[in-house]
Parts: structure tokens; sequence; C-alpha cells
């Protein structure tokens, strides 16, 4: 066995969960190593909608223009037909501009999950990640210093030990270093099985130049539990899947979707009895709904279905791995540069936690109408539940790294992002400004730091800024924001830093001209005063410690603070240190 090497973290997983975390910890820069036993990525698409919280992060990430560039330009709809050459019963949104318009500055793309993990992969290594398909995880222990893993090269070149300060579980549902862990996991368990079935086709004739997402096909195979699950997704490169219940209770395998019974059931799906069909492959899997009891053991962490299994509907599932791997890696970033102390990543778990009971209980909801044949399934909300994008934009955090404003709590796990409130625990809302001349959104300015937006009347939080980036050692970038001038004024900002082109931005974030909000590097509000302080260093710093040093005590997780990175935008009165 070779020699251990140490890299501090370890990521175990080379799906979407592990990728993203190896980019978005890349991006933070920290070392990171991945390993995936497979030697190379999954043949099936899977996921297929890349929603617009994801994809404002991989806006961060700067790979927002390389998925767009595989979006095929179909419509947010869903259709429900007996036949697609048939009748067309009835139509629903399914998301979109209808859905998102106006509250982020970009938007949701469709595009496959095998198509997704090749750019993420591309990205994370162009940030620095050593990705490394063909090794498996054989073991690992762990210790107050750290993880030691013993790793095994599947081409047969034997076994190696790493050791991490921390490790990352993204290897899947079934996840073995969660099992290794005693994590259990609990929830309403299996709803249903289903059969993917991948395939070429020309359906045009069948279309009729209609475009949609998803088509759920009446009484084409019914289970033996009455699930009524067909549905026919447009995939990208010419793809479709027909996916159908399987009688896993009485055996049912991959093995029994033949080429013969998978031509016969995408005909009728169709309505067109002498279809040429490419059958491409078959995959058979359980529709699961399961939340782990925990996300952390000592300095392991899981994220993604290694923490949570939700049902496809909804798409809530792998846009959820994203945003865990997100909040996750500043997070350990801090924490490794001794910027943070160790207490800081306790709040993984409490923020990410009842996220993922929010979306189980919005999915299994979704998947119960759509396992009952009910196009509702996959519209914006089922019931009386809350919008898809009061679920994608507008979910809260109400504990972990953040300071609640004074006054009684609102422990709704939701709020409506049309009306954001500008509350700690949420995410930072979208507001349109100029800078140098330059339009761009609020979302825009978040991430890898820290950042600090004040009123017109805010140079003095912005000279706190960098004083306690200084003295914490803390990335904070400080913009000041001003209203739109009068037409007589001209459009420039001043020396502001940006313009709120559309005066939305005091309303938004719940302060005044003299107020200020503190934004985490994922983009949530960490904290904020409506109004001017007598002594804002002092509230920043405290804000800070509190955020950043839970325990009270100074950080032993990694090495020295890093290198002071402070900006306060184009002003005058706040200047730059660096």
């Amino acid at each position: 066995m070779r020699e251990a090497e140490h890299v501090p973290v370890l990521i175990v997983g080379g799906a979407v969960s592990g990728l993203s975390t190896a980019a978005f910890l890349a991006r933070q820069g920290v070392a990171c190593r991945l390993v995936e036993r497979r030697g190379r990525p999954a043949w099936h698409p899977r996921m297929s909608d890349v929603g617009p919280r994801s994809m404002e992060l991989f806006r961060s990430l700067g790979i927002e223009e390389r998925l767009r560039a595989l979006d095929e330009g179909r419509e947010s709809v869903i259709i429900r037909v007996d036949r697609l050459a048939g009748r067309e019963i009835e139509r629903l949104s399914m998301g979109g501009p209808e859905e998102y318009g106006g509250l982020t500055p970009t938007g949701q793309v469709w595009c496959d999950q095998d198509q997704l993990e090749p750019v993420l992969r591309a990205r994370a290594e162009e940030l620095g990640a050593d990705i490394r398909f063909g090794v498996e995880l054989v073991g690992f222990t762990q210790d107050e210093a750290g993880v030691r893993a013993v790793l095994r090269d599947t081409a047969g070149d034997g076994e190696h030990t790493v050791t991490a300060s921390y490790l990352v579980a993204c290897d899947g549902a079934q996840s073995p270093v969660r099992e290794r862990l005693g994590i259990t996991c609990d929830g309403p368990g299996v709803l249903s099985h289903q059969a993917g079935i991948l395939f070429r086709a020309d359906l045009s004739s069948a279309l009729r130049g209609r475009s949609f997402v998803l088509c759920l096909v009446d009484d084409l195979v019914d289970s033996a539990t009455g699930d009524r699950l067909n549905i026919l997704l447009e995939r990208n490169l010419g793809r479709w899947t027909l996916s159908v219940p399987c009688d896993a209770a009485r055996g049912e395998g991959a093995a029994d979707f033949t080429r013969e019974r998978c031509v016969d059931l995408i005909r009728r799906a169709v309505g067109q009895d002498d279809l040429s069909v490419e059958v491409l492959g078959t995959d058979v899997w359980p529709m699961r709904a399961l939340l782990a009891e925990r996300y952390r053991s000592g300095r392991v962490f899981l994220v993604g279905d290694a923490a949570k299994v939700l049902p496809p509907t909804g798409g809530f599932g792998g846009n959820s791995c994203i945003e865990d791997a997100h909040n996750l890696a500043w997070k350990l970033a801090a924490a490794l540069d001794g910027t943070a102390s160790p207490g800081l990543l306790d709040s993984y778990e409490a923020e990410r936690r009842p996220v993922a009971q929010l979306l189980l209980r919005e999915s299994v909801a979704r998947a119960g109408l759509f396992l009952a044949g009910a196009a509702q399934g996959g519209s914006r909300q089922p019931g009386d539940g809350p919008s898809k994008a009061g679920v994608v934009l507008g979910y809260r955090y109400n504990s972990g790294a953040l300071i609640p404003d004074p006054g009684p709590a609102d422990p709704a796990p939701v709020e409506d992002p049309r009306r954001p409130s500008g509350r700690p625990g949420t995410r930072a809302p979208h507001v349109v400004v100029e800078r140098h001349g330059r339009t761009l959104s609020t979302i825009d300015l978040f991430g890898p730091g820290f950042v600090l937006l004040t009123g017109s009347r805010g140079a003095a939080w912005q000279r706190a800024a960098a004083e306690v980036a200084g003295d914490l050692g803390v990335d904070i970038t400080a913009y000041r924001v001003t209203p739109p001038p009068s037409p007589s004024a001209g459009g420039a900002a001043g020396d502001a830093g940006l313009l709120d082109v559309e005066d939305r931005w005091t309303g938004a974030y719940g302060v005044g001209d003299g107020g200020a909000v503190l934004v985490r590097p994922d983009g949530f509000i960490a904290w904020r005063r409506p109004a001017e302080e007598d002594r804002p260093g002092d509230a920043l710093r405290d804000a800070l410690v509190r955020l950043l040093r839970p325990s009270g005590a100074p950080s032993t997780a990694g090495g020295p603070p890093r290198p002071l990175t402070v900006t306060a935008d184009a002003s005058a009165t706040a200047p730059a240190a660096s």
C-alpha cells in the first residue's frame, strides 16, 4: 500500500452532487479530490430540469452559457393524452417564465444529467479540483484530527491511503458511507417501481408541432398497486424516455423489458403501430422518499441523495443536491482556512435538513397525483401548498448561520419570492442594478466572500466593513446602493457603486437608506440592520463573530486566517484594503 497522501477534502461519488461539491470547493480555493468507482459517467439522462436556483449558482461558477447552449428550447409544459398521436386531454404549466419571470436574472434549463455532468467536471478541473474516476472507497476511519480513507483503483493498481480534514459523501441513495456511519433513513419509502426505456424515434407526426417537457399517457400500463405513472419525457440529442410501472412485487426487473416489449410499449404510447424505434437501454428503479436522520457524523458530511431521496415529481431532487453542495462548500472553506470555528459546520444540517423535509413533502404530494394519473402532479401548485416558485426560490433557513431580526420569529418554511421580506435566512432577492454603466443583478454580486449592501447614506457601513475585515480576516465586499436619479440628474451612479435601476432595493431587502444587509457567500441573508447605527463597526463585527465562531472559541480546524481581501466598492469615503 502506498504512503498516505493528504487532501483537505475527499469527496466520494462523481455524479451531480459530487461534481457540484468539487466545483464549489475549488471556486472557494479549497484543494479537493473526488473519487468515483465507475470508470465513466452514467449513460442514462435521468435529471433534466436544471432549475433557476441551480442556474444562479452555476452562473456564479461561470458555466451558465455552457449549459444554456445545451437547451433545445422545449416549452415548460406538461400535457396529458390518451395517446401522443391521439387526443390531448389537458395542458398545464411546469414552470418557466410564467412562474419565475422577474424573480431571477437567469432561468431554468432543460439539460439532461449525462450532459450536465461533463460540464461540471470540466469546470471543477479548470478550477483545480482533482477528479478521479475508477477509484473506489474501500473503507475509512476518523478521529479528532481527520479522516483516513483507503482507496482502490478499480483497474487493478492496488490500494492506497488518503488522509483528509473532511470527507463528503456524495455516493447516492444507497450510500455505503452513510451505512458505515450507522445513519438511518425515515420517510414514506418506496412509492412505486418504474422502468425507464431510453429510445430514439421520429415522433414528428404524432407531435403535430407541439413542444413539451413531459407527456402523461392515460391507461397504458397499470401496476398491481394501481399506479398509472406512464410518462413520455422528451430528452436532448433526439432521445426520449418512456417510464412505465414495473411490478417488482412479482420479481419483474430490467431483464423482463425485452426489446420487443419496449418497442410495443413505445408504439402504444405514441399511437403508431408501425413506428420505427431504436431502444438505447432500460433503467429499472424504485421511486422513493427518504430522509437521513443526520447529515453529519464527526468530519463526514452527507450531500445530495446520500442525505435524502426524493421522487422526481417537481424536479426538486437533483437541484437540491446542487444546493446542498453550495451550502456546505463555503462553510468547509471557512473552517479549513481558519476564518471560522468548526461550530459553523453544524449549520449545514440545521439549514439543509428542514429544506429536505419541505421538498420531500412537496414532491410526495405531486407523486401521489401522478401515480393516480393526474397531470396536476407536474403543475406549479398541487392542492393548497406553496407555489413552485415559492419552493424553489422562497425556501427559508430558520436556524443556522444567521442572526434573526429582533421580535417574534416567523417559523414558516417558505415565503412568496414575489414579496421578499429580506429577513435573515432568506435568499437575497434579485434586484436589477447598474454598476459602471453595466446592468446586472444583485445575485451577481454574491460569492465567494461576504457582501455588505448598504443604502445611499451608508458610507459609515462601508468604512466599518473595511475595518472589520481587517480585524477578522474575512473577505467582505461592500456596496452602496442609491435610488434612480431624477431625469434631470442623468443616469450615472456616481461614487455610490450601484444604481437601483427600478427603485426596489430598500423594499426587497427591508432596510432604509442608512441600513445594511450582510449576505453570505451562498447568497443568503445572514444579518441586517434596517437603519443607521451609532457604532456600525461594532455591530458588524459582533454579527460576523456570532456567525462564523458560534462556539465563541477561536478556530482550530485549519491554518492561520487567510490573507485579507476587502473591497468597498467605488467610494472615496470607504478605502479598500488588500
